[in-house]
């Protein structure tokens, strides 16, 4: 009689040899801690590596935006390793900002991702900021992102091709855009509560929006500090309304784990400015909100004005002394006629109240209530390349009549 055959067993594959066919088909991942036991700590530094680090030559440790004033308060310009957010209405110029980081740091030889979230950057623009330097070119890496989806897959686990060595800066224009096409504030169907998925409720679409801004800047912050490189975000603004207090312009992104993972926020904005000729005319400003991880108490602080031309950025001399206001982000309430020296004439003190209330805590406040993100209005146009208008240097008299946003941006910060 013959003996069954021995039976052949299929032994499972272990984690490490599922680890080592996974990188051998995608590349390592050093920037996410791929090859480290923790995933939650940042490497460690010896204090000799620190001291020699910390004695070494500063001007490698930032990245100038252009503007020397505004370099001399951020000690150099925008710090390596650190995470940055340069938010602010359409047409203020955050496009040409990062175009001018974006050739400051290739003129010192160092490479730059420029992600694209919702229109396309004009490589015509660069190469005039440039000044039609080739060499430059072969260092500089542009991918453009759909979805919220293609973002996270590209810069939170990124791999060699994607962010190669020595990289120095990595641009991502439109965040917000992506972020509230993602999980909008005002959902489609009209509710926000959680669906069912395979018999379990899923959390709401608030709660999920958060939880993917916790991963997005816990991510960005990692790369940032293992790469030594800056991450700056260009996003855009919404209208919050608040009771008694009217609009302000806000942060499209505005959750506390966001706010908390940038190291330095700027805002840009427009203002009428008083030159050195007398002249007002239409001027864009950059503000510092947030610097060295600490937000400023004046809401706005180190106002700089600048102008956009196909050269880059270039600074502008105004008149401060005619700002009779302080930028602040909260508007100032308003006052009642009783707290005022006014009065209304052939008024007397006995007259009908014709049925109102005098008391302010009659009718109750309204709700504080969210306009939609100004990028949801927006068109997306695969050939716009900017935003903003670019002024042309020997177009200066002409300039501000071609200006298409309002000034006054300030007033509602």
């Amino acid at each position: 009689m013959d003996s069954p055959p021995p039976k052949t067993t299929t032994s499972k594959p272990s984690a490490d040899e599922i680890d080592e066919r996974y990188h051998a088909l995608h590349g390592r991942d050093i920037s996410s801690f791929d090859l480290l036991e923790s995933t939650h700590r940042l490497p460690t530094v010896s204090a000799a590596d620190a001291l020699e680090e910390g004695e070494g030559d500063d001007s490698s440790k930032y990245i100038s935006t252009g503007l020397k004033g505004l370099d001399g308060v951020l000690s150099g310009g925008v710090e390596k390793g650190t995470v940055v957010e340069v938010w602010g209405p359409p047409g203020v110029g955050k496009t040409g900002f990062g175009m001018q980081l974006t050739a400051s740091c290739l003129k010192t030889g160092e490479g730059v991702v420029w992600v694209d979230g919702f229109h396309r950057m004009s490589m015509e623009r660069l190469k005039w900021i440039l000044e039609e330097s080739s060499d430059t070119e072969e260092k500089f890496r542009h991918f453009t992102c759909p979805s919220l989806a293609h973002l996270i897959a590209l810069l939170c686990r990124p791999t060699g091709e994607c962010i190669p060595e020595g990289t120095g800066l990595v641009v991502v224009d439109s965040l917000s855009a992506l972020v509230n096409h993602a999980f909008p504030r005002i959902p489609q169907d009209g509710g926000g509560g959680g669906k069912e998925v395979k018999g379990k409720k899923a959390p709401p679409m608030a709660v999920r929006r958060v939880q993917v801004l916790q991963y997005i800047v816990s991510s960005f912050q990692k790369l940032a500090a293992t790469r030594n490189l800056t991450i700056v975000n260009l996003t855009q603004c919404a209208t919050k309304i608040q009771a008694e207090r009217g609009a302000t312009l806000v942060p499209a992104i505005n959750a506390t784990a966001w706010e908390q993972g940038m190291t330095t926020r700027l805002v840009l904005f427009r203002d009428w400015a008083v030159g050195d000729n007398h002249e007002s005319r239409s001027t864009h400003f950059v503000g510092v909100q947030k610097m060295n991880g600490k937000a400023v108490e004046e809401g706005i602080e180190y106002v700089f004005a600048f102008r956009i031309k196909s050269t880059g950025l270039v600074p502008v001399e105004y008149d401060n002394t005619q700002q009779s206001r302080n930028v602040s982000l909260t508007p100032a309430q308003k006052r009642k006629l009783g707290d005022t020296d006014f009065e209304i004439a052939d008024s007397e003190e006995d007259d009908e109240d014709y049925g109102w209330d005098e008391s302010p805590d009659a009718i109750p406040p309204m709700p504080s209530q969210w306009q939609g993100s100004e990028d949801i209005l927006l068109v997306r146009q695969p050939e716009s390349d900017e935003e903003e208008v670019v002024e042309q240097p020997d177009e200066e008299a002409d300039a501000g009549a071609e200006d298409n946003q309002d000034p006054g941006d300030k007033d509602k910060l």
